[in-house]
């Protein structure tokens, strides 16, 4: 007897994944037969109508592509499809979140015309970079720890292929970082003055992982444990957060052991 699997999307609001996790079901799990697959799931018998209409008229390109993967046989196993779904489960920007992406563009042509030869368009450097920056705020920021710090990370990326130029645009980075880490400003003290323990603990959280300007990603799990706090209590520290201009929510998240989309905010302050 063929294992019956536990859909992922069928209980879910997107239509086009449901259907092409109907169609992988069908045809890894049931060799095709709807018969099958009808007796498995008699709950989606119905409903799993509805999806074909949406995807047909609605989906993308490389929608149509993976399902015909699907249907010429192409994935031996259901893990295979899922791995060549996960491309399709990250959260598209909008709102906000579009907004701010667009702004960042901006801010990188910017520099490029600005730095001309000394920018460097290496994203997991700045990544990296962002990271010493916190550990060297930690230790008071003194000159010795900097210039260690400064050296390990220009040679962890290839040295030889930085100019003087492109050196000094780094060491700039990261300075700035560095204070960004070290600034206590009217928003923090706000949160000081409110004399709430949640809300000061999970501000110190934020504050140590991202510097002020960088976006992060935010789920109520890992905010809860972050702050030793419920998971209800969440949503009100993190909306007082906003209302004292610490951070802005610029994507909302969306519930579920299988979505992708966390909350997505920036640090403003």
């Amino acid at each position: 007897m063929t294992d019956i699997p536990e859909p992922r999307f069928f209980e879910g609001d997107n239509k086009f994944l449901a259907h092409l996790e109907w169609e992988a079901i069908r045809v890894i799990c049931f060799n095709g037969s709807s018969m099958d697959i009808c007796e498995a799931y008699p709950k989606f018998e119905q409903r799993h109508f509805y999806w074909i209409d949406p995807f047909t008229f609605k989906a993308s390109d490389e929608h149509h592509t993976l399902r015909g993967k699907v249907r010429r046989k192409e994935f031996e196993t259901l893990d295979d499809f899922y791995q060549a779904l996960k491309p399709f489960l990250k959260p598209r920007k909008l709102g906000k979140a579009l907004k701010d992406a667009k702004r960042r563009t901006s801010q990188a042509a910017h520099q490029l015309e600005q730095l001309g030869e000394d920018f460097i368009d290496n994203q997991e450097l700045f990544k990296e970079a962002r990271q010493v920056a916190k550990y060297i705020a930690d230790r008071g920021k003194s000159d010795d720890v900097f210039t260690d710090q400064l050296t390990q990370l220009v040679f962890r990326h290839n040295a030889s292929d930085f100019t003087d130029g492109q050196i000094k645009t780094i060491w700039t980075f990261l300075d700035r970082q560095v204070e960004k880490h070290l600034t206590l400003d009217r928003v923090e003290a706000a949160i000081l003055d409110d004399d709430d323990k949640n809300l000061y603990f999970m501000w110190g959280k934020i504050k140590r992982e991202y510097p002020k300007g960088d976006t992060f990603t935010w789920p109520t799990a890992k905010a809860a444990k972050a702050c030793h706090c419920s998971k209800q209590d969440v949503k009100a520290i993190m909306k007082k957060l906003e209302k004292l201009g610490a951070i802005k929510l610029l994507q909302t998240g969306k519930r579920g052991a299988h979505s992708s989309r966390a909350a997505l905010y920036v640090r403003e302050a």
